[in-house]
């Protein structure tokens, strides 16, 4: 595979076609984008689990989509 663009392809190889893979680059960026705490204003706020995003640093926990969080 080659390197730079579709580096988060890695996982999947040359499984499952082209859509799917392209699907879950994108989904797979959008999900570990830096994100700044609406509340402390770090950068450290991230998913917990499905729906669930917290800020490591003070703690703010917001329900919000599965991949993206819209404050």
């Amino acid at each position: 595979m080659a390197k730079g663009k579709g580096a988060s392809l890695k996982g999947l190889g040359q499984k499952y076609g082209l859509k799917p893979r392209k699907k879950f680059t994108a989904v797979h960026r959008l999900l570990k984008t830096k994100r700044r705490c609406p509340d402390c204003g770090s950068i450290q706020f991230g998913r917990e689990a499905v729906g669930i995003w917290v800020c490591k640093k003070c703690g703010f926990k917001v329900a919000g989509m599965a991949y993206d969080v819209k404050l």
